[in-house]
């Protein structure tokens, strides 16, 4: 009993490695493109700006920004390049380029959050920032009895109020997400026999199930 329960076993062991293995180099090649993102992005934006080009360093700087992965070293330096872009541009008094390095900063941010929000600290700075800058600008004629500082909190409470994304659509994405890798997952250990033949029920079962689960989590991931 024990010799058929392993002999059983086996075919069913090889093939969850065989799908672990497909998913890990799955996610690796997305680091792996993540990564090389990042870097090239950072790197252009650092020749244009020693070349003196620094509106189109701001550019590269933002895309690298927003290569995010957790850990990613070049993400974050080309969040420090436009912060302290940013900086230069408002002691220069050049206001339109430092409102421009800001934005870049909490867009950046901004498009690579998820369930949390990454590098919070440097969005707070960011959000700031780009209040004070466009309090300081004339006000229209509906702001001119307005104060400087009334101005600033009202862009700063704009600013603040960013739509979170929805719980239900969130759910429904990563229920999504997991059935289609469970669905990847029985597939091969369930509607492929010993032989490498399709077992034709359990194939359309799980099937339909990975094409399911896919569908629920674009439909998701969107609407989130």
């Amino acid at each position: 009993m024990t010799s058929l329960r392993s002999k059983l076993n086996a075919p069913l062991a090889r093939r969850a490695a065989r799908v672990a293995g497909v998913v890990g180099i799955l996610l690796a090649v997305v680091l792996v493109r993540v990564l090389v993102g990042a870097h090239g992005e950072l790197r252009q934006g650092d020749a244009l700006r020693a070349a003196g080009d620094v509106d189109a360093a701001l550019v590269h700087y933002r895309r690298a920004a927003k290569w995010y992965a957790p850990g990613n070293p070049w993400s974050a330096a080309a969040l420090d390049a436009l912060r302290e872009l940013a900086r230069e541009a408002e002691d220069a008094r050049r206001l339109q380029r430092a409102l421009a390095a800001w934005r870049a900063v909490r867009g950046a941010i901004l498009s690579t959050r998820s369930t949390y929000t990454p590098h919070a600290d440097r969005l707070a700075e960011a959000d700031e920032r780009i209040a004070a800058l466009m309090a300081a600008e004339p006000p229209p004629p509906i702001d001119a009895h307005k104060s400087e500082e009334e101005r600033r909190a009202e862009h700063l409470a704009l600013l603040r109020d960013v739509p979170r994304p929805h719980p239900g659509w969130a759910l429904l994405a990563l229920l999504g997400f997991a059935a289609w890798v469970g669905a990847a997952f029985l597939f091969a250990a369930r509607a492929i026999d010993a032989e490498d033949r399709f077992v034709p029920t359990a194939a359309r079962r799980f099937g339909a199930l990975f094409a399911v689960g896919v569908a629920a989590f674009v439909v998701g991931l969107g609407l989130a």
